[in-house]
């Protein structure tokens, strides 16, 4: 990695010491016995999120995953049963195409809608809201005739399932430390992903069974019951940190070197053995504790935080001009690519000749992509390791850029399951070949999504919301025109050079991984006058 004179300071967004070897920092909070500095250091309010017991963070953490697995059910149980749904309602396949194409495209941009709210009134509040949406939108689609409903189903569909595709990141972000996001992140998405396979596996039973028009409404079914889980049992992440000034929100500026910390006190609560007492931050306690009905309050408003609603809407579209993030979300984008191509085309290769498959049994062949969900999982946890190994050797600091090299196992697995995929479905090779390729698939995007995601928002975590709107834009508007040109691709050509295109797509996004090693650290340096900027009007300091 090129280095500059300022290699070993905290002065450029991202870079952060996260590695204390020699043990000098005595006054900043470590994860437990271990030489790793917590980031972002905890405040010593109970009602700080990376304070929370153990138990209620991974409560948290299975209830968003849980939210994310049935949205992702919902998005896709009707995979397998595409051919009869489009013959039952005489939409065709084109139509039905679009309106998943429609459904993508909202699955990005309504979250300009849904994260400034989250950012401003909350988290809880919008999980609720897009579960409510989500429970119409799929009443409706067990209802619909013709293309005008189909249509409006999507619709309401798509921009009730967004959330999932920001909000779950940001929630992750409020409440983990940066050594564990890496695997939290892929933790999440490999529900996501179960989601999708028991979408595409149960669904063409559902069909098969009691009829294609109850996959919907048993989706609206799990979202009333989640609906009650989040409104009992879940407390909001949204915690100002902003309050503390001996916690910043992110570590630039020199805010964590080697040297004596500026901050003198020792918090008194063992942070249920996370946090050692080796060292923590001078506060004032500024949070009350709290009764349980106000943790459970529906909405949750700052008033001293300065950044309006507005200002919130508008500054996501700013951030196309973070070469970081813009790539990573073309990443994200390109890594989200495999189950949508898949999904639209499953049904046809799978119940046709020559293998002419039920419903049923042409979901069953996503087992093969839940062993792809767990590989991707693991490469995902695997980048948290990596970047730890090579802080270690960079004298502590950690850039964002040392994830990226475990980008090479995305790679590989991109480019021959896209190939196999294709090229197995035009000659009419053993399922066997499919399957491997599915697998291939999907751990390429487990793993591509969840590393691109926790490297962009390391560069810039202080405005991690608007940066998962960018984001969910990228992959909605590449997804949009992916799920759009699939089929005449196919019908124009054949599967083999369909996939085969769009294998080099992805390659190719995951091979901007290496301009991003090389000069990852410059754009972030040329971007802190603007990101500096959003700090302030939150109220916040980068130092």
């Amino acid at each position: 990695m090129p280095r500059s004179n300022d290699d070993f300071l905290t002065n450029v967004p991202g870079t952060v010491y996260l590695i204390d070897a020699s043990h000098t920092l005595q006054d900043a909070a470590h994860a437990g016995q271990q030489d790793i500095v917590l980031l972002p250091q905890p405040s010593n309010s109970p009602a700080d999120p990376l304070n929370w017991p153990r138990a209620k963070k991974f409560w948290s953490l299975c209830l968003i995953s849980a939210y994310a697995c049935i949205f992702s059910f919902g998005e896709n149980n009707t995979g397998a049963s595409w051919t009869l749904i489009s013959e039952d309602t005489g939409v065709s396949i084109n139509n039905m195409n679009g309106g998943s194409a429609l459904n993508y495209l909202l699955l990005g941009f309504f979250n300009i809608i849904w994260i400034p709210s989250a950012m401003k009134f909350g988290r809880k509040i919008v999980f609720i809201l897009s579960l409510l949406v989500l429970c119409a939108g799929s009443i409706w689609g067990g209802l619909y005739h013709g293309v005008a409903q189909y249509f409006i189903s999507s619709a309401l569909q798509g921009m009730g399932t967004a959330a999932y595709q920001a909000l779950i990141q940001l929630t992750i972000f409020d409440v983990f430390f940066a050594h564990e996001r890496g695997r939290m992140v892929a933790f999440y998405i490999f529900f996501q992903q179960l989601g999708s396979i028991l979408g595409l596996i149960l669904g063409g039973y559902i069909s098969d069974g009691i009829g294609w028009r109850w996959c919907a409404p048993i989706v609206a079914i799990a979202c009333g019951v989640l609906i009650l889980l989040f409104i009992f049992t879940f407390d909001d992440t949204m915690f100002p940190r902003y309050r503390f000034n001996g916690v910043p929100i992110i570590e630039s500026a020199d805010t964590v070197k080697p040297t004596k910390s500026d901050a003198k006190a020792k918090t008194e609560n063992s942070l249920d053995n996370e946090v050692s007492e080796t060292g923590s931050i001078t506060i004032d306690e500024e949070i009350p504790p709290r009764t349980y009905k106000q943790k459970m309050a529906l909405i949750h408003y700052y008033e001293d935080d300065h950044t309006t609603w507005l200002q919130y809407f508008r500054r996501p579209f700013y951030l196309f001009a973070f070469p970081n993030i813009v790539l990573a979300g073309i990443q994200f984008a390109f890594g989200c690519t495999a189950g949508i191509v898949t999904f639209n085309t499953i049904s046809e290769i799978m119940t046709e000749a020559p293998y002419n498959w039920s419903a049923g049994s042409a979901g069953l062949i996503f087992l093969a992509a839940l062993v792809g969900n767990i590989i991707g999982m693991g490469i995902g946890s695997l980048s948290d390791w990596v970047v730890l190994v090579l802080a270690r050797r960079n004298k502590g600091y950690k850039e964002p850029e040392m994830r990226l090299w475990t980008y090479i196992f995305p790679f590989i697995f991109g480019g021959i399951g896209y190939f196999t995929y294709g090229w197995a479905a035009t000659n009419g090779d053993h399922w066997m070949a499919i399957a491997v390729a599915l697998c291939c698939m999907i751990a390429q995007q487990v793993s591509l999504t969840s590393m691109a995601t926790a490297y962009a928002m390391e560069c810039f975590d202080g405005i991690s919301g608007e940066l998962v709107v960018v984001l969910a834009i990228c992959s909605s508007l590449i997804n949009f025109a992916i799920s759009y040109s699939v089929q005449p691709f196919i019908d124009a050509t054949n599967y083999g050079w369909a996939f085969t295109f769009f294998g080099i797509l992805v390659s190719l996004a995951v091979l901007m991984g290496i301009p991003m090693i090389l000069w990852g650290k410059t754009w972030r340096r040329n971007c802190k006058a603007r990101y500096e900027k959003f700090l302030a009007e939150t109220g916040a300091s980068s130092h």
